[in-house]
Order: structure tokens, then C-alpha cells, then sequence
């Protein structure tokens, strides 16, 4: 590829004018769980693409650079909609968007942004959608130029298939970190059209940043979880569900110092969990039961109702709590999770 650029681009150039061989017709509506991105990395035009940009990155572009004109031919025909196959290569720059958003904004306003909005075709939508999801990044200019394109997207949940879930995760962190020109409104009703199971995936993402936050966990909970359960989180309780209340108990443990404020936030969505023994395990291992005792114990008495086999570390976790403050041990939240694990023998 750094010496014989000419028989690369005629390779190229004869395989984008092949014949189509409408080898996969996928019409609007069409119920077809057709993965674009499989189906890119399968097809030579998709080959093609993944070539181009390899070639393209290798020359280092840098921002505003606009794309070079060899490059920016085979890309502008693969943005032509005349040729269903030359999706498979939208699929591919769809998945470096960022790149050739900074690199050459106009062109990618032009033509690739418009294959983003669901107004047109769902069918291509649904196809960069995937593409840009493949390896998602933020980047506020882009958020703030296909700010419509973006929020709309929630309403497309199931349309996505298993990339679903990337895109309620990616939607989670352009929430927690504000950009100008959004507003809480905006991704508070973007989550809020989610299914159940795309909140669910937010609730995960939310408890992962909490945790991935480190020794900024405290002040990460204050100044961007918190506000986010505040004025974005829906208010309906008739969301709740197993998968979120594990979630939602597990970012309450990744608070730290904030555990009982978090707690107290999350409280309502919690309810028993089929299976406790993870949470338990965390809480054990963050020391929080000596720290703050009646909190433990009343995350303990939520999440633990009968279940069938007692988690191996809630002894120890009532050991901390009642070390930590010996009148717990008369409380009746205590006594039961006690009397629990005489009856499973634990």
C-alpha cells in the first residue's frame, strides 16, 4: 500500500463496479435481523472501505485537513444511495465518523451525516447506526451536529438488535458529561422512550462509571451521578425490574463515602434479587458494612427476602454491621436476615 497506490485504487475501482448482485435486499419494515456490521466485514465492498481508510490513516491526517481527493472520491460514491451494496461501505465510514467528521466536516455533513437521520430510510439508518456503535466514542461537536439524528435514535431501540445496548450506553455517557446545546429535557426524554431492557442497560453503565471512577468516586457521584438520577432518571416506578435493582444496589456500593445518600436516592427501585450473591460480595469486600452500618443492613433487609441458598458473605457482613454497632443486632431487620440464614443452614 506505500508503493503501489495505483494498483490499489484500480483493484478498488473495479470491484465498486462489479454488478450488484442484490444479494441482500433488505427492505423498510423488513422483520430480517440483518447485522450490518457482520455483513461489512463479509462483503467486498466492505473490504474495499476498510482498505481505504487503513491506506487514508496511515497518512496521519489531522483535523481540517480535508480528505485528499483520491480518498474522497471512492468515499463519495460509496455515499451514493443508487447502489444497495455500497451500504456494506457506508457501514465502514460510519465507524470512523469521528475521524472523518474532524478530519473534513463538510464532506461528512454532505454525505454521510444524512444516512443517520431515521426520517429517511430506517433500513440505512439502522446501517450506520450500527457502523458508529461498532466502537462508539463522544466527541461534542458531532453530538452537537447530529443532535437530532442522536435523540431520535432512542425511539429505535429495537431497530439496533444487539447494538441496542451500545447505543443506551453510549447515550448514558453524553448524559453524565453535559454538552452545550442538550439540555436535561433532551436525554431525559431520550431515556425515558428506552425499553425496559435499554434502561436496564443504563443502569449497568451508570454503575460501571461510578465504579470506574476510582478515588474520584465521591465527588463523580455529586457532581455527575447524582444530577443524572435527579433530572434525568424516570420518575415511574412501574419501570422498575430484577436486572435494574441489581445495578442500582451495585452503583449505591461504588459510591463509597456516598453510600448512604446513594442509597437512599436508589432506595425505591430496589427490591429482592434472584441472585444476591455478587452485591453481597461487593459490599463485603468495600468495607462499607463497618463504615456505615445502618446502611448495609438496610440495603441487606431490601435485596434479601427468601431465596433459596443464603450468600455465602452475608454472615460476615452481619458480623461488621454488629462489630460496628452492637444495637443493630436488636433490630428487626437484623434479626430476620439472621433467623434467614439458621433456616438455609448457613
Amino acid at each position: 500500500m506505500d508503493r503501489h497506490e495505483s494498483i490499489l485504487f484500480n483493484l478498488c475501482q473495479r470491484i465498486l463496479e462489479l454488478p450488484s448482485e442484490q444479494s441482500e435486499n433488505v427492505s423498510e419494515g423488513d422483520d430480517a435481523r440483518t447485522d450490518f456490521v457482520t455483513a461489512a466485514l463479509n462483503h467486498p465492498v466492505g473490504d474495499v472501505a476498510q482498505a481505504l481508510l487503513n491506506y487514508w490513516f496511515r497518512r496521519q491526517p489531522s483535523d481540517n485537513d480535508l480528505l485528499p481527493s483520491d480518498i474522497a472520491s471512492f468515499f463519495t460514491l460509496m455515499c451514493s444511495a443508487k447502489n444497495e451494496e455500497f451500504r456494506h461501505g457506508r457501514v465502514f465510514l460510519a465507524s470512523r465518523l469521528i475521524a472523518l467528521f474532524r478530519v473534513d466536516r463538510i464532506w461528512t455533513e454532505k454525505n454521510l451525516l444524512p444516512y443517520f437521520d431515521w426520517a429517511g430510510s430506517s433500513v440505512e439508518a439502522r446501517a450506520v447506526w450500527e457502523g458508529f456503535l461498532w466502537s462508539p466514542r463522544l466527541y461534542r461537536p458531532l453530538l452537537v451536529a447530529f443532535k437530532v439524528q442522536f435523540l431520535s435514535t432512542a425511539h429505535h431501540y429495537a431497530d439496533l438488535g444487539s447494538h441496542g445496548r451500545q447505543f443506551a450506553a453510549f447515550l448514558t455517557y453524553a448524559a453524565l458529561d453535559p454538552v452545550e446545546g442538550y439540555s436535561s429535557a433532551d436525554f431525559q426524554n431520550a431515556i425515558g422512550a428506552l425499553p425496559p431492557d435499554g434502561l436496564q442497560e443504563v443502569a449497568r453503565t451508570l454503575s460501571q462509571a461510578l465504579g470506574g471512577a476510582g478515588d474520584q468516586r465521591e465527588d463523580y457521584w455529586k457532581n455527575r451521578v447524582q444530577p443524572f438520577w435527579q433530572q434525568i432518571w424516570p420518575k415511574s416506578r412501574d419501570l422498575a425490574s430484577k436486572g435494574i435493582s441489581e445495578s442500582l444496589a451495585l452503583l449505591s456500593i461504588a459510591a463509597g463515602a456516598e453510600f448512604p445518600a446513594a442509597l437512599t436516592f436508589v432506595a425505591d427501585w430496589l427490591q429482592p434479587s434472584e441472585h444476591p450473591h455478587y452485591v453481597l460480595h461487593r459490599l463485603h469486600e468495600s468495607g462499607l458494612c463497618s463504615q456505615f452500618p445502618e446502611a448495609a443492613l438496610r440495603l441487606l433487609d431490601i435485596i434479601l427476602a427468601d431465596q433459596p441458598w443464603a450468600p455465602g458473605e452475608l454472615r460476615q457482613c452481619l458480623d461488621a454491621i454488629c462489630a460496628a454497632k452492637s444495637h443493630l443486632k436488636a433490630d428487626p431487620r437484623f434479626q430476620r436476615l439472621t433467623e434467614y440464614l439458621r433456616r438455609r443452614g448457613a
